[in-house]
């Protein structure tokens, strides 16, 4: 009998025990609810030794926010929801903006009142922990602005002495995960206690936003505090894309990358108090840029992020080839791009290095810069040792053949030029030079040649002395604008077997729209079903103006 009382004197002391607890914690809500001006409603409530089970509760702030759990489990160990729905109900920015300000004032008011604050922060942060249960489990955790939902994830944490174990992952089509621990370090700065982030890695498999199977495993740690984020990547972390439709100019494919990162943010975030570094080892690269294709970029690619300004250079990318109709091989950048973040597109734009191989010969522009703000700008484009033969071989025409070996300058004018949707930066050539290095021939004879002449006698010699021309002396004049591009020869030499090789001066003037000549090189070419069918969209859009 003896056994017995004491065995409900023990079952009476935890239901009371139980009961103080309930009713603290009631005293708490109670006046948490009325300091931050909060309604509740609930139903379905019950308490078993399990713990506290609610079928559904919400609390809210009118105008502002409101979060609503069902089926949640409140105990020492374990804290669980079936779901957590978290509405953000205000649409005005001001509001918010408002709230967010009085919020941080409020933090900094409460940091300056006294100096043993952060002792206080650290002992409410112990109570916190102490108290926390050992695992909170949420199935989905939704968060709506504007009834519409932004993200929908599932949560674990685990609690193990002073350190929190979380796992983040999504209940959607759009596969990622995030886990890391959390430590509250109190010992690093006194004055203000963080949380330690530790092992921190983020996963995820992309199906989603133009993206086809892009992949992405970034290892990261870090810190975050009342006033300021902070986080770097532990190793390097491996980005791949099977295919990613950013926009409609650019294409990106069979893409492979190596990330390493630094970010320093303020709390709230202010793009003036914003510092990152990201440096992008490229892999391998392969994509389309409106209608020319990109094969094969390797190099590396620094992005820097500080006083609202950011810089974006490469101390070496190498490109195998740019088919733009005329194919640009071994492609050789060094260089940066310095900006306002509220001016993207008004930077200034240096490189150390800017080459590309053509046709057996060189083009490239001398170490420079240009202001993008300050337009009009020049540079000036040396071509160096191009070869006529490789010419005619590439771009075969019938009875057609050369050789020699062209340099030339081309100072082009970069100018803006305000259209539809924008302003845009147009190119512009004017008295660009070509001349010949060495004496060469050329040669031309076909069909039609031979039909021209039977119907023009008068152009026979013309036409016999082009059959094999010697020539001393080849220059030309280049000029460009508004995509049309004009061509002034002077050819000096002569036919050894016309008129007993009588000296010739031949003058030839020649007009061309060059993005329907290079798109016709490539409709003519082997190209990708992509570039085929962009270059047919640009030409059917172009005849029915």
């Amino acid at each position: 009998m003896a056994r017995l009382k004491k065995r409900y004197w023990i079952l009476l002391s935890i239901v009371l025990l139980i009961m103080l607890l309930s009713l603290c914690v009631w005293q708490y809500w109670l006046s948490f609810k009325d300091k931050y001006h909060l309604s509740t409603d609930w139903h379905g409530i019950s308490v078993s030794f399990d713990g506290l089970s609610i079928d559904e509760i919400t609390v809210s702030q009118p105008s502002q926010y409101s979060l609503t759990a069902k089926n949640l489990l409140i105990s020492l160990s374990l804290l669980s929801a079936d779901e957590l729905d978290i509405y953000w109900q205000s649409d005005d920015k001001t509001v918010i903006d408002t709230t967010q300000k009085e919020v941080v004032e409020t933090l900094d008011q409460n940091l300056n009142q006294d100096v043993n604050q952060a002792g206080d922060d650290a002992s409410s942060i112990s109570t916190i922990l102490y108290w926390l249960p050992s695992k909170i489990h949420v199935d989905s955790l939704k968060f709506y602005t504007q009834n519409n939902e932004q993200f929908n994830v599932k949560i674990d944490i685990t609690k193990q002495q002073d350190v929190i174990q979380l796992v983040m992952s999504t209940n959607s089509q759009y596969v990622a995960k995030l886990s890391a621990n959390l430590q509250f370090n109190t010992t690093i700065n006194t004055t203000e206690p963080r949380i330690d982030i530790q092992n921190g890695l983020f996963t995820t498999t992309v199906h989603q936003f133009g993206i086809e199977n892009g992949q992405l495993n970034l290892p990261f740690s870090g810190w975050i505090n009342r006033k300021r984020l902070s986080l770097s990547s532990l190793d390097n972390a491996s980005i791949s894309l099977a295919k990613a439709n950013f926009f409609d100019d650019l294409i990106l494919a069979n893409s492979s990358g190596n990330l390493t990162f630094q970010v320093e943010s303020a709390i709230p975030f202010d793009n003036n108090q914003l510092s990152a570094t990201t440096q992008l080892v490229i892999n391998k690269l392969n994509g389309i840029y409106k209608t020319s294709e990109i094969k094969s970029a390797t190099g590396n690619i620094n992005f820097v992020v500080k006083n609202n300004q950011f810089t974006i250079s490469s101390p070496a990318l190498n490109i195998q080839e740019v088919n733009m109709g005329l194919s640009l091989e071994k492609i050789k950048l060094a260089g940066e791009y310095f900006a306002s973040i509220n001016a993207p597109d008004k930077g200034i734009i240096s490189w150390t290095k800017a080459q590309a191989s053509i046709f057996s010969g060189l083009i490239f522009l001398d170490k420079s810069k240009l202001n993008l703000a300050k337009l009009p700008q020049q540079l000036n484009l040396k071509i160096k040792q191009i070869q006529l033969k490789d010419i005619f071989t590439q771009y075969p025409a019938e009875g057609l053949a050369g050789s020699g070996a062209i340099d030339g300058n081309l100072p082009i004018t970069l100018l803006a030029n305000k259209k539809k949707g924008g302003t845009i930066i147009e190119p512009v050539i004017k008295k660009g030079q070509l001349t010949t290095t060495q004496d060469g021939y050329l040669q031309f004879e076909n069909s039609a040649l031979k039909s021209y002449v039977q119907s023009n006698p008068n152009m026979k010699i013309l036409a016999d002395i082009i059959k094999n021309f010697h020539y001393t002396k080849l220059s030309g004049t280049v000029d460009y604008a508004n995509d049309i591009a004009k061509l002034g020869l002077n050819i000096q030499g002569s036919n050894l077997d016309v008129e007993n090789g009588k000296a010739v001066n031949l003058n030839i003037n020649l007009e061309e729209n060059i993005t329907k000549l290079l798109m016709s090189l490539q409709l003519s070419d082997q190209v990708s079903e992509p570039i085929r069918k962009r270059i047919e969209a640009h030409l059917k859009r172009k005849s029915s103006k």
